[in-house]
């Protein structure tokens, strides 16, 4: 009987054995830290951050798993001592009495926002610090890489929606400061409005955002009715005097964002006002814009969503817009998560998706 184990090497096992050191480590020192300063666990720490990145500062039990990393067993313990301590509260969910739905409290943003400077520093001193910004990227890849392997239908996605990667947009979402600018550029990517010469970029996003899970529609399908009107309907510069009778008088401009680096553009999102008579697939009302989001493969994991969703979020609060609405089909986690993140909420259904809108 042979033995065909794959044994490693000496330098994959020196690799290996070094990584599992990191993994028994590095826990335990961030623990340390956060329960000496402000008497909460890492995985207490990452409950109460992921829910003060929301506007509305709630985020469903099960979508508050995903974000976490966590089993809703695991959710739940966790939940209920913080509950405890008056930090977060539980609550029927207003779209499903079934789900539960988690609120930060006053006291619990006040208290992420006190603990949040001492963890930054104790990653950064621990982790990023001791990297170069190569390595750091290597790290990057290399996490991704492995996540790949052990959460394969990506149910746990904590770090499929990081925030905007600039650091003031940051602090000042976490601190409450944050106003309607941001940088034209961040870290090497540009952001741009979208104008009509756009479409055809629009019209190529449209089908990535159709095919999220798997090559289901091609080109063609585009021009069909029911597609053809979230690109080719965008106008961003739409007037009073172009109002018809089937579109509602409220209806204001479309706005967009492009963001790009020097190889072309990495993603787009844009808002597109529709009439009753020629709805889409998320419409709520007709001055209630619908929107599109779709980044490029190559740009996934820095953050490239997030900055776009919150430029059109602010562009849309500026035009006075009651708000955005747009089309969540099921299975697909990591864009409900992103959504909710933001404060957009479930207000109806269409077929097999969840239509879901944010109210300025």
């Amino acid at each position: 009987m042979t033995d065909d184990t794959p044994w490693l090497s000496r330098e994959q096992l020196r690799a290996w054995m070094g990584f599992v050191a990191v993994m028994e480590l590095l826990p335990a020192a961030l623990d340390h830290q956060l329960q000496r300063d402000a008497d909460l666990t890492l995985f207490d720490y990452m409950v109460i951050a992921m829910l003060s990145e929301t506007d509305c500062r709630t985020l469903r039990m099960s979508v508050l798993a995903s974000a976490t990393n966590a089993s809703l067993p695991r959710l739940s313990h966790v939940v209920s001592r913080l509950e405890k301590r008056g930090l977060v509260a539980r609550c029927p969910s207003t779209e499903d009495r079934r789900a539960t739905d988690v609120r930060l409290t006053d006291a619990g943003f006040e208290h992420i926002v006190a603990a949040a400077p001492g963890h930054v520093r104790t990653a950064r001193r621990l982790v990023i610090d001791a990297l170069s910004d190569e390595q750091v990227a290597e790290l990057d890849d290399i996490s991704r890489v492995l996540l790949s392997r052990v959460d394969p239908d990506g149910r746990f996605a904590a770090v499929a929606n990081i925030p905007p990667d600039d650091p003031s947009i940051c602090e000042a979402r976490l601190t409450g400061t944050a106003d309607d600018s941001f940088p034209d550029v961040v870290d090497g990517i540009a952001y741009r409005p979208a104008t009509r010469d756009d479409l055809p970029l629009l019209r190529r996003a449209s089908l990535d955002a159709m095919n999220w899970a798997a090559e289901r529609f091609t080109d063609a399908d585009l021009d069909r009715p029911e597609f053809a009107h979230y690109s080719a309907a965008f106008d961003p510069e739409r007037s009073s005097d172009d109002r018809t009778d089937d579109r509602t008088d409220d209806r204001s401009a479309d706005l967009g964002v492009v963001a790009s680096d020097g190889d072309g553009p990495l993603g787009v999102v844009w808002a597109v006002h529709l009439p009753a008579s020629d709805p889409g697939y998320g419409f709520v009302a007709g001055d209630v814009p619908e929107l599109t989001l779709a980044v490029d493969a190559r740009a996934r994991g820095r953050g490239v969503g997030s900055a776009l969703l919150a430029r059109i979020v602010a562009a849309g609060r500026s035009a006075g817009w009651p708000g955005i609405s747009l089309s969540v089909e099921d299975g697909n986690t990591g864009a409900r998560i992103l959504y909710e993140r933001v404060g957009f909420r479930t207000v109806g259904r269409n077929g097999d998706s969840d239509t879901m809108q944010l109210t300025f």
